[in-house]
């Protein structure tokens, strides 16, 4: 049986909504909190916890941008909804990246 989203009650709807936007609201604070992490590894005394930390920035800014994607979605859901737009969060970047061309010298 094929049920589309106007044979659903809005109540429905509204609650798969705010189902969504909590468990992306999650997947995004442990998102963060990785990068978090990961950021800190990268500046570590040890080489190979170094070395291992810089893929996965890469992996987490990706994972941080399906997030953004996936809110977008959840934003276009407002109209079932009222309440959602008040409980998206701010978007933050997890990732800054910064490019060093020149070192200071050693004085």
């Amino acid at each position: 049986m094929d049920i589309n989203s106007s044979q659903i009650p809005p109540s429905e709807i509204a609650l798969l909504a705010n189902i969504l936007a909590l468990n992306t609201r999650n997947m995004t604070t442990v998102t963060m909190l990785l990068a978090q992490v990961t950021a800190n590894l990268t500046t570590s005394s040890d080489g190979n916890l170094q070395a291992a930390s810089l893929p996965l920035l890469d992996r987490i800014t990706q994972l941080g941008q399906d997030l953004e994607l996936q809110w977008d979605l959840i934003q276009s859901l407002e109209r079932y909804c009222p309440l959602l737009a008040r409980t998206l969060p701010t978007r933050t970047s997890l990732v800054t990246e910064i490019d060093i061309s020149q070192l200071p010298l050693n004085q």
